[in-house]
C-alpha cells in the first residue's frame, strides 16, 4: 500500500509508539464514525454473539492492568483489545486482564490484534503463558477474520486477530462511505508501514540505553557457561568444533552427544533474525549436511517439542531446520544454565538411535556456513 503523510510522520518520528499512536488512532474511528463501530461489534460479536453495545475507552486503568483499549458498557469492561505490532507482551498479559475480565460475570472477551506474520509466535507465546498459570482452555471454530478463539477456566474468550483482517472488515461496513474509508485508508497505511520489516529510524535513547548491549552480553555468556557446564556432564561434545558468528547470529558449533561419530551436530547460540521473528532468542541449527544430519534428526525431536511446547522451523532453501530452546525467566544464573543443560540431554537421548557416522574433518570444526 503507498504509504500517506500520516504514516510517514509516525515512521520517520514517532516509530517507537506505534502501538499507542495505533490505538489512539483506532479510538478516534470507533468514535467518529458509528459505521466503524458496528463493525467492530460485528468482529466482536463473532467470537461471543451475547455481548451488549459498547463503548469503547483507551488506556484505561482497571485495578492493576491498563490495557490499551476496552470496551464498556457504563465503567464495566467487557471487552479488553491489546494493540501489537513488535513490541513484547508484558508480565500481566494476558493472565491479569483474563482475571480482571473474569470479575464480571456476563460473558467478555481479551482481543489481541498484530501483524499477519506474528500471529503464530504470539499465540504460541498466549498458550505458553497460560499454561503456566494453569488456565486451561478449549478451542473454538474461529469466525471469519479471527486467527484463533479459546475459552478460558475463568470464563472470559481469548481471540487473536491482525490488522490485515480488521481493516478488510472495517472498510467491507464502511464501503459506502467515502470519508470513512479515507480514514481508513490512512490507519490502514499506518499498520503496514509499524507491520514491515523496514528500515526504523534509530532514536537517542535507543542508541545510549546501556541494557541494550548489556543484553546481549549476558546472553553470550550464558551461551559459554551452558556450553561449559554441557561438557564436563557430557551433554554435548566439542571435539574441533569453533565459535562462530555473523550478522546474523552469534554462538558455537557443538555436537549433541559424548563422542565424535554418535548424535548430530549443531549451531547453538543467538540468532537475531530467528528472534525477531519468534520471539526466542535461542536457537539449535540442524544443517542439511552428513554433520548436522537435519533431516534424520528432524523427526526425532518431537517428543522434546511437545514436552516443552515448542515447534521447528524449516530454514530457506532446505539448509537445514531451527529448534528454539526457551531462556528461563525471573531465574538466577544457576537455574538458567541447569535448564539448558537439562534440554541438552533430553535432545542428546534422543539423538542416540541414529546410527554412527563419521564425518568430514572440516565439518567437525565447525566449518557450515
Amino acid at each position: 500500500m503507498r504509504q500517506t503523510i500520516f504514516s510517514y510522520v509516525v515512521q520517520k518520528k514517532f516509530t517507537q509508539q506505534n502501538e499507542d499512536i495505533a490505538t489512539e488512532a483506532l479510538s478516534y474511528l470507533l468514535e467518529s464514525h458509528e459505521v466503524v463501530r458496528n463493525g467492530m461489534m460485528k468482529i466482536l460479536r463473532s467470537i461471543s454473539p451475547e455481548l451488549p453495545s459498547l463503548r469503547f475507552k483507551t488506556q484505561q486503568t482497571d485495578g492493576s492492568i491498563r490495557p490499551d483499549m476496552g470496551g464498556f458498557v457504563n465503567f464495566e469492561p467487557f471487552v479488553f483489545i491489546e494493540n501489537k505490532f513488535w513490541a513484547g507482551l508484558t508480565d500481566n498479559q494476558p493472565i491479569s486482564y483474563l482475571k480482571q475480565l473474569a470479575t464480571n460475570a456476563k460473558p467478555t472477551v481479551l482481543l489481541v490484534i498484530a501483524p499477519e506474520a506474528r500471529q503464530e509466535p504470539l499465540w504460541r507465546e498466549l498458550k505458553r503463558r497460560l499454561k503456566e498459570a494453569d488456565i486451561s482452555i478449549a478451542m473454538h471454530e474461529a469466525p471469519p477474520g479471527i486467527r484463533y478463539v479459546v475459552s478460558t477456566k475463568l470464563g472470559p474468550k481469548l481471540a487473536l486477530t491482525s490488522w490485515e483482517k480488521l481493516l478488510s472488515i472495517l472498510e467491507q461496513e464502511a464501503r459506502e462511505d467515502p470519508t470513512v474509508l479515507s480514514d481508513l485508508f490512512q490507519f490502514r497505511a499506518l499498520c503496514d508501514s509499524a507491520g514491515l520489516n523496514a528500515f526504523t529510524p534509530l532514536t537517542a535513547s535507543e542508541i545510549s540505553d546501556h541494557r541494550i548491549p548489556a543484553l546481549i552480553l549476558q546472553m553470550g555468556s550464558i551461551i559459554q557457561n551452558a556450553v561449559e557446564l554441557a561438557l564436563t556432564e557430557k551433554a554435548v561434545y566439542i571435539g574441533r568444533a569453533l565459535p562462530q558468528a555473523s550478522w546474523e547470529r552469534i554462538g558455537r558449533y557443538l555436537r549433541l552427544s559424548d563422542g565424535p561419530d554418535k548424535g548430530a551436530g549443531a549451531w547453538f547460540g543467538v540468532h537475531f533474525k530467528l528472534w525477531k521473528t519468534y520471539g526466542i532468542p535461542l536457537w539449535l541449527i540442524f544443517h542439511n549436511t552428513d554433520w548436522g544430519r537435519a533431516y534424520e534428526v528432524a523427526p526425532l525431536l518431537d517428543p522434546y517439542i511437545t514436552s516443552k511446547d515448542l515447534f521447528k522451523v524449516e530454514l530457506e532453501r532446505g539448509q537445514g531446520i531451527a529448534l528454539p530452546i526457551r531462556v528461563p525467566t525471573g531465574e538466577e544464573e544457576g537455574t538458567v544454565l541447569r535448564s539448558l543443560v537439562d534440554d541438552f540431554k533430553f535432545l542428546k537421548k534422543l539423538l542416540e538411535i541414529l546410527p554412527p557416522k563419521v564425518t568430514p574433518k572440516e565439518e567437525e570444526e565447525g566449518s557450515e556456513t
